[in-house]
């Protein structure tokens, strides 16, 4: 199973970034672009790359502990940018900030523990929070500050998920496992 953990989007969020996706298209012909169906769009936490049946139940246990780790988060979107460099664009994506962040930190690092006590992929770059639009084929990028700027969205998020990734002929096709909630303060409602 090729599994990884996502903070999801709901789907009026994913069809408004599609829409304005169809309306800067043009500008990134020239690199070939291949665009990110609305339906997939999300913040991925972790990549585990491909787990055997047991260990990926194994990783639901650990993830539903790892859930009390953080407390819903609050997502605003930001401006354009590529990765891995604007002279050398590979990745178009929508910046993210994430509140509060260091309860998200604390998660992400247990969420990388996990997958080295699991023998999965594992990450050592500091995380980035970005939402991937497209992924360009050839290093071309127009000037982003040129182009209609995103839609500035502020998104509550109350859980994580466990995701399998199927690749197709038609692209990779995401099928929810479980939704981790995250932790609930009650003693101050």
């Amino acid at each position: 199973m090729r599994l990884f953990v996502a903070l999801p989007f709901p789907a009026a969020v994913q069809n408004q970034i599609g829409t304005y996706c169809g309306s800067i298209e043009t500008a990134f012909r020239p690199a070939r672009p291949s665009w990110v169906p609305p339906q997939n769009m999300h913040l991925t936490l972790h990549f585990f790359g491909e787990l055997e049946v047991e260990k990926a139940k194994e990783l639901e246990n650990l993830l539903s502990d790892a859930a009390n780790l953080c407390p819903p988060l609050r997502i605003t979107t930001e401006g354009l940018s590529v990765l891995p460099a604007m002279n050398r664009p590979r990745v178009l994506y929508l910046a993210a900030r994430i509140e509060p962040s260091e309860p998200l930190t604390i998660l992400i690092d247990r969420i990388r523990e996990i997958a080295a006590q699991l023998g999965a992929q594992t990450d050592a770059r500091p995380w980035k929070a970005h939402l991937t639009l497209a992924r360009l084929k050839l290093p071309y990028a127009p000037n982003l500050s040129s182009l209609p700027k995103p839609p500035m969205l502020s998104l509550y998020i109350d859980s994580f998920e466990l995701l399998q990734s199927t690749l197709s002929p038609v692209g990779a096709i995401y099928s929810k496992i479980r939704r981790f909630a995250l932790y609930t303060d009650t003693s101050t409602l």
